[in-house]
């Protein structure tokens, strides 16, 4: 099982991916699965983001 801050770097490292590829179909691919994991957790992907930071 992974630790909530795990699912924390996984959905910054998605949003790095998404911003490499803009405009394609990866960009919503891993913009959607970030979401997916910030929703888990109550969170918007901004708010999993700063809360890293």
């Amino acid at each position: 099982m992974r630790h909530p801050q795990d699912d924390l770097l996984i959905v910054y490292a998605l949003s790095l991916l998404a911003q490499e590829h803009k405009g394609t179909e990866k960009e919503d691919w891993a913009l959607n699965l970030a979401a997916e994991i910030a929703d888990q957790h109550g969170l918007e992907v901004s708010d999993a983001i700063r809360q890293l930071e």
